[in-house]
């Protein structure tokens, strides 16, 4: 009986032993392959045809990716590449069928899309027919021209080939270099127009009038303007541009390279399309309309007090001798002493000073800059709260004569529009500051504003702990 069992489990085993044998010799995916026996640096030109539309983008040796057709323009690069190494990469899941019957439940009747590869050499090779993805798994059915059999494939590579001509097209709008910049012109549509030099490593305005321009200010008005991409692609041959606001642009921001070369962007009217914020542009007359980021325009559209240089006040600390400082706790003074020593005075008694607390204080003037130019000239400095300041500080040189004087107000500000969604609403709290470096009036943050703003116990040098007595 026992015996009898065991040659029952035996066979059995057997069976199942073949079954698995059949089934993994017969049903084993093929050997990876590649579906075309191309390197991705040998493709000379990629067709991509649709039912309705066929785009095609090809390079010279060594060249970058060109769009020519349905239009001529740049191709973006990574885009382009990354369609001919997906096309090189395309591997043979399996076959599917080597002679089907029905192409139409394989979704190849007609295919979806039809890609065609001619290499440098000029060989062009068998197209690819890429049809539908499968119900189940994530796989997607090819054939090539030259062959009925179908083929399954990742379904990425049906999904990589499904492109618009906007998502091939370069989206850069400017071609130049920072550094190679010598020039910024704004200039709006009611005449006004602001003019920016580089001077040197420097950087000044020359119109509407001289003055010192913020070197960070620029580069980043520059920056933006170079890095500008387009967000869609509106009209390449528009024959009025009226309805985007480029007949009479709103502002005009030309570069002027240190070659003489010009490249300018002309900003009209925003997207009126639901959803759609961008900014019409174009690069110049007969030129296509894009839009671009609002942020884009923005970033340009400012006054000459957005670019100038914000100092308010500028002074070396080894040049001062002596820092007058009158604020709501007194008044008190800050007096250089002997061994790199301060002492402070507050009417007739001197304390110590704490050397890095006055110190700190002085190399803010080393180069003291407010957040922005509210106004120059100052109209009147009562709305500001200068004309009784929180504090006045007077910083005297070694000659006893004043380098230079600052003034600090702090106000509190009431709302006159509802407060937006997430603010704190009541009176907010503005900071301003004048010198006697100019007639110009400056905002303040609250840190800068606090740092200057000290009483004169916080310049004193803290007396040392006593140690701790010995225990007995």
């Amino acid at each position: 009986m026992r015996l009898r069992n065991t040659i029952i489990v035996l066979i059995l085993f057997a069976i199942v032993g073949g079954y698995a044998f059949i089934v993994g010799r017969y049903s084993a995916p093929e050997a990876q392959r590649k579906l075309l026996a191309v390197k991705q640096d040998d493709i000379a030109k990629i067709d991509l045809s649709y039912s309705d539309r066929e785009i095609a983008i090809e390079r010279d040796k060594g060249k970058p990716w060109r769009l020519v057709k349905p239009i001529g323009a740049e191709a973006e690069q990574t885009a382009a590449n990354n369609l001919a190494r997906a096309i090189a990469d395309c591997a043979v899941v399996r076959t599917v069928d080597e002679k089907p019957a029905d192409l139409e439940r394989f979704g190849l009747k007609p295919p979806t899309t039809t890609v065609t590869v001619t290499t440098f050499d000029k060989k062009t090779l068998p197209a690819i027919e890429v049809g539908k993805s499968t119900p189940v798994g994530f796989n997607a059915y090819v054939r090539l021209a030259d062959s009925p059999a179908v083929i399954l494939t990742e379904a990425v590579f049906s999904s990589g080939m499904n492109k618009t001509v906007n998502d091939l097209r370069d989206r850069d709008l400017m071609a130049f270099k920072l550094d190679d910049v010598q020039k910024l012109i704004i200039a709006r549509d009611n005449g006004q127009a602001l003019e920016i030099d580089r001077d040197g490593q420097q950087w000044k305005i020359v119109k509407p009038a001289p003055y010192a321009a913020d070197d960070m200010a620029v580069r980043m008005a520059i920056g933006v303007l170079v890095n500008a991409k387009a967000a869609d692609f509106i009209a390449d041959a528009p024959g009025n541009v009226t309805q985007y606001g480029l007949e009479k642009p709103h502002l005009t921001a030309t570069v002027v390279l240190k070659n003489g070369e010009q490249q300018s962007m002309l900003f009209g009217f925003k997207q009126s399309e639901q959803g759609k914020s961008g900014i019409y542009v174009r690069r110049g007359e007969r030129a296509p309309v894009y839009t671009v980021a609002e942020y884009v325009m923005s970033s340009l559209d400012k006054s000459a007090l957005d670019f100038r240089n914000r100092t308010i006040l500028k002074a070396d600390p080894e040049a001062v001798e002596a820092v007058r400082v009158k604020n709501s706790d007194g008044e008190f003074t800050l007096k250089r002493a002997a061994g790199g020593k301060w002492d402070v005075v507050v009417g007739a008694k001197t304390s110590e000073g704490d050397i890095p607390v006055v110190e700190r204080m002085l190399n803010q003037f080393r180069d003291l800059k407010g957040q922005s130019i509210v106004a120059d000239p100052m109209p009147s400095a009562q709305p500001f709260g200068l004309d009784n300041p929180t504090a006045e500080i007077t910083l005297i040189g070694k000659d006893g004569k004043e380098l230079g004087a600052v003034k600090l107000a702090k106000i509190s500000v009431k709302p006159t529009t509802p407060p937006i969604p997430g603010e704190p609403a009541g009176p907010r709290t503005e900071y301003y500051a004048s010198s006697t470096a100019s007639k110009a009036v400056f905002s303040l943050n609250e840190f800068s504003f606090a740092q200057l703003n000290k009483p004169a116990p916080l310049y004193m040098a803290k007396a040392p702990e006593a140690a701790p007595s010995p225990s007995k």
